[in-house]
């Protein structure tokens, strides 16, 4: 079909036709047959789409740059293909990282001769990096593009985990945790938001932080492997050579599937999103659907800028909702898998083996969880807003289940507990994403989501920080561990209500 282009696109920022991809240079990345069109794409034709959404590949002139422009339907595309499998490998990074502190936290202490007040500040110096990338994100995008961000992302946190590879002072340290923190805002903000956007993206997202899952999975038993062997034992330090090898891989990796994505190319296809959203909203009779404001939206769709500034962004309460109910949720999680291990250790008097197979247990369960239960969202729940509200209850169930159970000595019983609490804790964040991308505008979606994830993300620091700091401090310490999260999952639940209550009447669904 072919598709009209937004009215300011004028003839200075496109060629009179929009071209299928042609290259003199060979291609990685080839478009098969279903990838082209039959014949040029004329911009001055106008119908119901926009060439963004049609499954092909073809090339268009924007600002003197020629554009690659892709399908979102990853089935017909294989540079798609690839881009996902490079989120995936981000991710599971992730997942390898960030687990493998709170694995190492008994070893980092015993090396730094610090107490839990100053392990704690590892996890903070990672929260002012996520909330760092929260407030320039739309900067970077507008400057480098996904492929830059992507690329200097990946490369913050291979050369963090490099330096402490060396085992730096702790002062390093902490400045290799803000380096890590930075790149993995970054990260999480810029392909949350762009695999929102694609077909399928309930169970894409849910495959992708199933690898956060999946990584956070094999690195407690990893470590515990290789620090725990009878032969030539690891010290600490030499499993970040491992991460920052698979960090550089992922550098070259994104370099080569995301070649495409440049800062105009951002520009580019955020206009021509924001320009199908704004006709929809026109025809709309509802516009009240949306939280965002009737002076804001009448403001949003005067505007030329490719996407909504922060500052505007910033004055939505559904998006302040979103990342507050993100950063307790994703505090919530890490704080009880990063402490697990300790808190099994020192209150539970546990062998360190066993309390590294029961961090390993929970997290088996969260990727299991994130990977199937995106199919479940998807066909058997008629919105993200019921399957989220589900899936938190269930999750308050089950860390009240590990509260009472852990006064007791049937430890198999509470192995079977952590899985299954970690297979409904998993989707939770995926579907609060794809929820978000279907109430926000598409003008918010690249700020707001990118907003909302690195600042929900910060809560993977700023929980775990607070943790230590109760650890320390108070008289109980370490054993409230499941109340703080009980609690935590106690206001969840509220906070989800009240997003029903304003958006299940108005709420719709995504059917890409």
């Amino acid at each position: 079909m072919i598709q009209s282009l937004p009215d300011e696109f004028t003839a200075n920022s496109f060629t009179n036709q929009i071209t299928p991809m042609q290259s003199s240079s060979p291609d990685p990345f080839p478009a098969t047959e279903s990838d082209a069109p039959n014949a040029p794409l004329n911009p001055d034709t106008h119908e119901d789409e926009n060439p963004q959404f049609l499954n092909v590949r073809h090339q268009v002139e924007y600002e003197g740059e020629i554009l690659t422009v892709d399908t979102t339907n990853w089935r017909i595309s294989t540079l798609l293909k690839f881009q996902i499998l490079a989120a995936y490998t981000i991710f599971t990074l992730f997942g390898l990282a960030e687990q493998t502190t709170g694995t190492i936290i008994p070893k980092l202490q015993q090396h730094y001769q610090i107490n839990d007040l100053y392990t704690s500040f590892i996890f903070l110096c990672g929260v002012t990096g996520y909330l760092t990338m929260a407030l320039i994100s739309n900067m970077t995008h507008e400057a480098f593009g996904i492929k830059g961000v992507t690329t200097l992302g990946t490369t913050s946190m291979t050369v963090a985990y490099l330096i402490v590879s060396t085992k730096p002072p702790f002062f390093v340290y902490l400045i290799c945790s803000f380096m890590s923190g930075l790149g993995c805002g970054g990260l999480d903000a810029s392909l949350n938001t762009w695999m929102g956007n694609l077909v399928d993206s309930n169970q894409l997202m849910g495959i992708l932080h199933g690898c956060y899952g999946m990584g956070s999975l094999i690195s407690p038993t990893l470590v515990t492997y290789l620090m725990e062997k009878k032969n030539n034992p690891w010290t600490w330090n030499q499993y970040y050579m491992v991460l920052s090898s698979i960090g550089a891989f992922c550098v070259l990796f994104v370099i080569l599937s995301f070649k495409y994505e440049t800062p105009k190319k951002y520009r580019y296809t955020t206009k021509i999103r924001n320009k199908k959203a704004q006709e929809s909203i026109e025809m709309d009779s509802m516009k009240d659907s949306f939280e965002i404001s009737q002076e804001e939206v009448s403001i949003d769709t005067e505007s030329d800028d490719s996407s909504a500034s922060l500052a505007k962004v910033l004055k939505s309460k559904i998006i302040w909702i979103l990342s507050v109910f993100l950063f307790i949720y994703v505090g919530a999680e890490v704080a009880f898998g990063a402490w697990l291990v300790t808190y099994l250790i020192r209150i539970k008097h546990w062998a360190y083996k066993s309390s590294a197979h029961m961090s390993t247990t929970f997290w088996s369960g969260l990727t299991i969880g994130r990977m199937v239960l995106g199919f479940v969202t998807a066909h058997y729940f008629t919105t993200e807003l019921a399957a989220n509200l589900t899936y938190t209850v269930l999750s308050f169930a089950g860390y009240t289940l590990f509260w009472l159970f852990s006064f007791t000595k049937i430890n198999w019983l509470l192995f079977g507990v952590v899985f299954v609490t970690g297979v409904v804790v998993g989707p939770i964040f995926p579907t609060t994403i794809i929820a978000a991308v279907n109430i926000l505008p598409a003008s918010y979606q690249v700020v707001g989501i990118g907003f909302i994830c690195a600042f929900g993300g910060g809560g993977a620091a700023g929980i775990p920080f607070l943790t230590g700091l109760i650890a320390e401090s108070s008289d109980a310490g370490l054993s409230i561990l499941p109340l703080i999260v009980i609690v935590l999952f106690a206001v969840l639940l509220v906070i989800w209500a009240l997003i029903i209550f304003k958006y299940a009447k108005s709420y719709k669904r995504n059917n890409l």
